[in-house]
């Protein structure tokens, strides 16, 4: 089995990442995202690394893991430095600034700071913008350049991963894919890559999806059961295990009682005793007293499982494939080996 170092190595070399001379402005965290500033001092730049103490563990804690994982390199010229202070001297020297968890949200009274011509990668898709990440207007006015990451580059291949994401969702609610039906409402380009993993190991696979994406379930076994929102379910899935539900924006109150696109009456009056899996897209917390969901609690914007949740795989290529985000935004490229990886945010 390849161990982390050698997948962290393969990353950066498979993208040619190469960081030299620059300043990156990225957070030092626990779990899978310890990876993140490590990887970019492999690239050769000068890491700032912020965090802060919270309950995965101290500024310490954080601090250890980060030294640690880069202990396993050789990593004698490597220059990354754990901060739990932000100052304007070194928000003002990055030129590269990643929308990481504890720099979130990138306002106006950290980004006031940041020199004209830095750079900003977003570690998602250009369809996944979320206001609540940044100010939009600093970012125009101080020329600051803004892009996506195209996940489905070859390169990167972080949706491949969303099919086991979902496995794992299952499994954590306490449920079994084998032999059970299950039905997946969705209206984003998650759904086709759960679909394909999800369809190979259950029962049986109803899928709610927007018009635009139903050829792209021609080839996976699922039973196609209305354009989202609107569903009817067969007497075939009214005993499903779970309804696997994700929708965008992630922030929207999608299923509800009042004014929402999908009432739980609805889906009470179509399945015997719903479960909802709450993969992305949020429900309104008023309602649990009347549907069982999973996760019990979701912010609103955020999703209801991580990538990190199924290990660092998915976590190195994503992370990799925003730094050379960053990276391509400063060289005015967006391409790598023959492939766009750079998407442009209109906002």
């Amino acid at each position: 089995m390849a161990t982390i170092k050698a997948k962290i190595l393969d990353a950066v070399n498979r993208l040619k990442l190469d960081l030299s001379g620059k300043v990156v402005l990225t957070e030092a965290a626990t779990g899978a995202y310890v990876v993140t500033p490590v990887i970019a001092a492999l690239a050769g730049a000068k890491v700032y690394a912020y965090t802060k103490a919270t309950r995965y563990g101290s500024v310490e804690d954080v601090r250890k893991l980060t030294m640690d994982l880069l202990a396993k390199f050789d990593s004698t010229k490597a220059n990354l430095t754990v901060i739990d202070t932000l100052t304007p001297e070194i928000i003002a020297e990055a030129d590269i600034i990643t929308n990481s968890g504890h720099l979130r949200p990138l306002d106006k009274s950290l980004l006031q700071h940041a020199k004209k011509g830095a750079v900003i990668p977003l570690m998602y898709e250009a369809w996944e913008w979320r206001e609540a990440d940044l100010d939009i207007e600093t970012v125009k006015a101080k020329n600051i350049l803004l892009g996506a990451t195209n996940e489905r580059h070859p390169d990167v291949d972080v949706f491949n991963y969303l099919g086991d994401m979902a496995l794992k969702m299952i499994f954590d609610a306490g449920l079994c894919p084998y032999n059970n039906n299950y039905i997946l409402i969705c209206n984003n380009d998650f759904g086709p890559f759960i679909a394909k993993v999800l369809a190979k190991v259950c029962g049986g696979l109803a899928v709610c999806d927007t018009p635009e994406n139903k050829s792209k379930y021609n080839d996976i076994r699922v039973d196609w059961i209305g354009n989202f929102p609107d569903f009817t379910i067969p007497e075939k899935y009214k005993s499903s295990d779970a309804v696997l539900f994700t929708a965008y924006p992630f922030d929207k109150t999608w299923i509800g009682n009042d004014n929402t696109p999908i009432l739980i009456d609805k889906l009470k009056s179509q399945i015997e005793n719903p479960f909802i899996l709450r993969y992305c897209g949020h429900i309104d917390e008023a309602c649990k007293d009347e549907i069982r969901f999973y996760p019990d609690s979701v912010k609103p914007g955020h999703m209801g499982i991580l990538p990190s949740a199924i290990g660092f795989d998915p976590i190195i290529r994503l992370q990799s494939g925003g730094l050379k985000v960053g990276q391509l935004l400063l060289e005015n490229n967006n391409k790598v080996n023959d492939h766009t990886l750079v998407e442009y945010v209109s906002a």
